[in-house]
């Protein structure tokens, strides 16, 4: 499981509409993009340093981010570019 961490962060935060300056929640949404990165891992997907799958991990960030007090299914759009991540992993 390869990731840009920092990258990963500071684009997580440009999605969430906070300054790069902003750190006070920097160790919290650290710890949700490791969680995604995780649940990624354990849905088949093998992260890359791609920028691809980089986008893949802050996509599924930000969406738990902000659904997390929410019931409902993952976006279709965000579902579809999983799995066709997924059959990636499958058939390489």
């Amino acid at each position: 499981m390869n990731y840009d961490a920092e990258t990963a962060l500071a684009l997580v935060k440009s999605r969430l509409n906070r300054l790069p300056g902003d750190t006070s929640i920097d160790d919290y949404l650290t710890v949700r993009i490791d969680g995604a990165a995780l649940e990624l891992q354990r849905q088949g997907v093998t992260l890359t340093d791609a920028m691809n799958d980089t986008l893949l991990l802050v996509d599924t960030t930000v969406w738990q981010y902000q659904s997390r007090d929410k019931t409902g299914a993952m976006p279709d759009w965000l579902r579809l570019r999983l799995r066709e991540r997924w059959l990636m992993n499958d058939s390489g």
